[in-house]
This record gives C-alpha cells, structure tokens and sequence, in this order.
C-alpha cells in the first residue's frame, strides 16, 4: 500500500503552523485520561485506604473499569471523528472530564461513587484520548509526521511528569480534595480554551473537498484493513505492551514507598519517569522519520524489558533513577507509534475508526494491567512476580514486530510501506 503524495507540497509550505497544532496537541494529551486519570491514582491510593478503608486492588480497579469502558467507547469515538470532525468530539469530553474530576472532593465518599466517575471518564469522556489529536496530526503532516506525533504523544510523558508533582503539592497543603481541584481547572482553564479557540482541523490552504480526496486516496476502509495479517499483529503487540507498562504506572508510587522511599522522593521519582517519557516519544517520533520504524520498535522494546528487570530486584533509591529513565524512555513507543503505523500501513481514509479499534483493544489491556498488580500485590504481598513477568512480554512484542513489513523513510514521491 502506498500513501498519496498530492498533497505532500501544501503540507510542507503550512509545516510551521502545523507545529502550533503539535504543541496544542501536547498540552491537551497530558492532560488525558491516560496522565490524569491513571497515573494521579499513586497519589492517592494510601489515603484512600486510611480514609475509606478501600485496599490498593480496589482503588486500581478503578483505572480498569475507565480503561474497559474507554475500550468499548474508542471505535465509536473513531468513527464520530471521521464522520463529524476532531473539534466537536474534543471540546464537551474536554468539559466532561474537567468536571468529572471535580466532583470526586464534592460528592464522592462511597466507593461505587467513585467508580461510577471513573466509569464516565470513560465513556462520555472518551473524546479526550489521543485518537481525535492523531487525527489532525495526520492531516497536517506528511513526511515529518512521525516526529509530530512523538513530539505531540510526549504529552503523555509531560503529564506524567508534572501530575504527581502538582498533585502532592496541592494535597500536601490543602488536603487530598485540592489535588483532584487543580486537575479538573486545569482541565478547564487550559486545554479547554487551547481546543475551543486554537486548534484546527486542517491547513488553512487546504479545502475540505481537497483535504478529503488527498486522504482518501490509496487509504483502506475498515472491512479491508480488519482483512490483514498487520492488523493483528499491531494489535497482539501493543496490547501486550500495554498490559504490562500501564499496568506498572499507577502502582509506581506505591511500589517505591513499600521499599522505604519516602512520598515525596517517590513522587520525585515519578516525576522522572514522566520527563523521561516525554523526552523519549521525541526521539522515537524522530527516528521512525528516517529510519524503519520496526527496528526502532524493538530497540526500545528491549530498553523497557532491562527497565523492568532493574525495577524487580532490590536497589537502592537512588538507584531507582535507573529504571525509572530506562521505563519512561521507552515508554513511546507504544501509543504513539502505533498511531504511526496506523497511517503508514492503512492510510487515513479511515484512520480514526481503525486507530480507535487498536486502541481500543490497547485500553482493554491498560485497564487489566494496574488491576492484575494490584491483585498480585494484595496476594503476595510484593510486585515481584508480576515485574519478573513484564521483562519477557516485552522481548515477545519485539518478536512479534519483525514479523511486520517494514516501513520506509518518506520521501518525496516514494512508497512509506512495503507489504
């Protein structure tokens, strides 16, 4: 399969523009269900069992049942935002789950309360993941669309970064309430105007009827695609990878604490995690643009199986800096690369109803996974049995990639795919 190439001029001459498109992008990612709503929950698990007397598998549950619920609503999402555009699928999910998170301090203090907000951020919220941004992405970048994907996935990172910081130091002065305050006004004092009034859904030459041809040509529909081999296996390797990383994340505070490490050392180290998960989509974004995007895959699926064998045998905490860098580095190249993939394989005639059923199935593994730990943790009492399981998945998904074509470097008037 071939992408078009017609319109690989207009794309280059509003390549500026376009990267105030990635930037927005960025901003409204971290602040996605994926950084707010799971990786906050480290903050606030041992609270939640002080207060409510909820254990960690309870409160991780919580996470699964969003990611579930998220799963079942990704192919309506993708299919809302082929048919009626990225803008009006983001702004009321924006708004919904700004005030979802609100609502937890003011009305929740039963536990089914609480779920029934995770269960709304994953569905009537569900807008807010990364498929509707992917899409724009994909309109206004052609060669350098890796590079503008990872730079707008960092988000993931970025929010992973600066959630639990911001997080304790609103809990640490005002209490657990604030922490979930500040997520939900910066939900609806940030992205929510960067949406309303900059983001837009195409390059300003472009019309819809030219936008429309030059994505539709050479691109497959879903019957088609859900017809490939590629489809399933992109789908058996992310949803792997996903169990396991995404799995790791909203234990990550609680697992160093356990070791000794004081809450703001461990949150320190979270914090570490997130910049380096940040650092690392860019790179990867910039390395699938010149070089086969398969390689690239398995390199860094090789770096977090390392990460995860460092995380499962004792260390110092100092030394956790380690595999906390190694783990967020790689971190990238899951979401976001198989966005990636996704256009460079499939095309974009259809790629948000076909990126939203991958992802799909990838949030059906991200709400497994913390759940899965949180199980392990409370049978045994330690996540060892489940870290020392991580480190082979991972090396089985980089198996798994050699067996996809492999995707060349775009350059002008040449194939991005060979299948």
């Amino acid at each position: 399969m071939t992408a078009s190439t017609a319109d690989l001029p207009l794309r280059e001459r509003i390549s500026p523009r376009g990267w105030t498109i990635v930037l927005i992008s960025l901003i409204g990612i971290s602040t996605g269900p994926a950084a707010f709503g799971i990786a906050s929950l480290g903050l606030f698990i041992e609270v939640f069992e002080k207060q409510f007397g909820w254990n960690r598998a309870e409160v991780s549950s919580a996470a699964s049942l969003m990611m579930l619920c998220s799963a079942f609503s990704m192919p309506v999402v993708g299919r809302l935002v082929d048919k009626i555009g990225p803008r009006k699928v983001l702004i009321p999910s924006v708004a919904i789950l700004g005030l979802c998170f609100l609502a937890i301090p003011a009305f929740v203090t039963q536990f089914w309360q609480f779920m029934l907000v995770y269960v709304a951020i994953g569905t009537i919220a569900a807008g807010t993941n990364s498929v509707p941004y992917m899409r724009v992405l994909a309109s206004w970048f052609d060669r350098s669309r890796g590079l503008a994907i990872g730079i707008a996935g960092s988000g993931t990172g970025l929010g992973f970064a600066y959630v639990p910081l911001v997080g304790q130091a609103a809990i640490s002065q005002f209490g657990w309430q604030a922490g979930y305050v500040a997520l939900g006004l910066i939900m609806l004092c940030v992205t929510l105007p960067l949406v309303l009034f900059f983001l837009k859904e195409r390059p300003d030459g472009a019309t819809e009827a030219e936008g429309a041809a030059a994505e539709g040509q050479g691109g497959m529909n879903l019957k088609e695609v859900l017809r490939t081999r590629n489809f399933y296996l992109l789908a058996a390797i992310f949803v792997t990878l996903a169990f396991v990383l995404y799995g790791l994340i909203p234990h990550m505070v609680p697992l160093l604490t356990d070791r000794g490490v004081s809450p703001a050392a461990a949150a320190g180290v979270a914090s570490i995690f997130g910049f380096a998960t940040f650092a690392g989509r860019i790179a990867i974004g910039f390395l699938v643009d010149k070089f086969d995007a398969r390689l690239i895959a398995v390199t860094f699926f090789a770096i977090s199986a390392v990460g995860l064998g460092l995380l499962a045998v004792p260390m110092p905490t100092w030394a956790m800096i380690v595999p906390a860098l190694l783990l967020g580095g790689s971190l990238g190249a899951e979401v976001d690369m198989l966005a990636y993939l996704t256009s460079r394989y499939f095309g974009l005639k259809c790629f948000a109803q076909v990126f939203g059923a991958l992802f799909g199935a990838v949030l059906v593994a991200m709400g497994l996974g913390p759940v899965a730990f949180g199980v392990v943790f409370d049978l045994t009492g330690s996540y060892g049995s489940m870290l020392a399981v991580g480190a082979p998945a991972c090396l089985a998904a980089a198996g798994l990639m050699l067996l996809l074509p492999p995707v060349l470097e775009r350059r002008r008037g040449a194939a991005v795919s060979v299948t």
